[in-house]
């Protein structure tokens, strides 16, 4: 028989080892909630366009793996945001045919923002030729009409933008005369082609409604501005004095 004395190391023991149980058990299940992890917080992206050249879209559609995502302007930043953390593609829609940009693939960071550029360049159209008589045929650049004029004397003054004058002082002979009567204004680009014109030579271009004697040549570029705002550029002049004809390109680069 136990004494008094063992009795109480051995309920003493035995507590011990239901306490350490206790605590082994509590370990485990503190192991197991550490186990289990809560998904990842979501990022963002802030995108940024710039968009440079002739005939700019006032803005764009944005696209966030194949899924539309809003708006976003010419020149403008949108910030999109609770974004998965990982690669997403990133592209612009409902841009015009002239314009372009290459899409972006980018990594968003949870709890950041990532940086998402587009440079979108825009181009003028295909140019329209125009094949004109000196004097008599005069076309409307808006429409592509060519009003012909007999012996260079035109009813009206509204239906035309321009026309040839046949200049003897100079060489070539083709002189680019506006339509003043309609308000249609003219600047010339000396040393600039269609192939080589850039933005920066139609804004620094100073548009005049007085007539400008320099004449056409190979190495210029004529911009006209005609009554409704449309400003067109003309080049790759081609002169035919034997029969009395111009040959011309005439792209439109700018929209009022």
């Amino acid at each position: 028989m136990l004494s008094l004395e063992g009795r109480w190391k051995d309920m003493l023991y035995t507590s011990r080892r239901g306490l350490h149980a206790g605590l082994a058990l509590m370990v485990i299940g503190l192991g197991a909630c550490d186990d289990s992890t809560s998904p990842p917080s979501p990022g963002s992206m802030v995108v940024t366009t710039e968009t440079s050249g002739f005939m700019k879209a006032d803005g764009y559609g944005l696209v966030v793996d194949g899924v539309a995502s809003g708006t976003i302007g010419a020149d403008d930043e949108v910030t999109i945001p609770d974004l998965e953390p990982g690669d997403h593609q990133v592209s612009l829609a409902d841009m015009p045919a002239n314009c372009g940009a290459e899409d972006v693939t980018v990594t968003v960071v949870s709890e950041q923002a990532a940086p998402v550029a587009f440079d979108v360049v825009c181009t003028f159209e295909e140019p329209a030729s125009y094949n004109i008589q000196f004097s008599r045929e005069r076309p409307n650049l808006d429409t592509g009409e060519v009003t012909v004029c007999p012996f260079g004397i035109c009813s009206s003054q509204e239906s035309w933008d321009l026309y040839v004058y046949n200049s003897l002082q100079s060489d070539p002979h083709s002189v680019i005369r506006q339509n003043e009567a309609a308000g249609v204004e003219i600047a010339h680009l000396p040393g600039v082609t269609l192939s080589t014109l850039t933005e920066a030579d139609y804004t620094g271009a100073t548009f005049t409604a007085d007539p400008i004697s320099d004449p056409f040549d190979a190495g210029r570029v004529i911009l006209i501005r005609t009554d409704v705002g449309n400003v067109f550029a003309l080049g790759d002049p081609l002169e035919d004095t034997t029969n009395g004809r111009l040959s011309f390109s005439a792209a439109l680069i700018v929209r009022p």
